[in-house]
């Protein structure tokens, strides 16, 4: 019943909407009392719709749904890939990560350093420009 009463509510307002869009552009500014014409120039009136300020309507409403469309698939994207990787970690055995260097054990410093050689010299190299650039911060020679 409930929502039956909101279709009816949404019908009503839209029938409303668009008869008052039509009595707006059938008897101009009469159409409202109250409303007042401050221009006669349809570039600066808010009442009359030119081509031009209609395409650049539709080209800007075209563009902000297609950015708010995009931004919703790609936040949707990313929490499925969250989601996924939650999910594979759940069905995984659980086994602690050991802090050692032993390259024999799979969880350790040693395992990740042995089995993913790319990314040890990736770390590595931003080690390195981060202890340059913390010495060139101490020791600035432009003061």
């Amino acid at each position: 019943m409930k929502r039956a009463l909101f279709l009816i509510f949404v019908v009503a307002v839209l029938i409303a909407g668009g008869f008052l869009s039509y009595s707006i552009s059938q008897q101009g500014a009469a159409a409202i009392p109250g409303l007042r014409v401050q221009t006669d120039n349809p570039e600066a009136s808010a009442l009359a719709v030119t081509p031009e300020k209609g395409a650049l309507f539709a080209i800007f409403a075209v563009v902000s749904l297609g950015s708010v469309v995009g931004m919703g698939a790609t936040i949707a994207l990313i929490v499925w890939f969250l989601n996924r990787q939650v999910v594979q970690v759940r069905k995984a055995p659980n086994e602690g990560f050991a802090f050692s260097l032993n390259p024999a054990q799979p969880n350790s410093i040693g395992g990740a350093v042995t089995s993913r050689p790319a990314v040890t010299i990736f770390l590595l190299v931003i080690v390195l420009v981060a202890l340059a650039l913390g010495f060139f911060v101490v020791a600035n020679p432009f003061k």
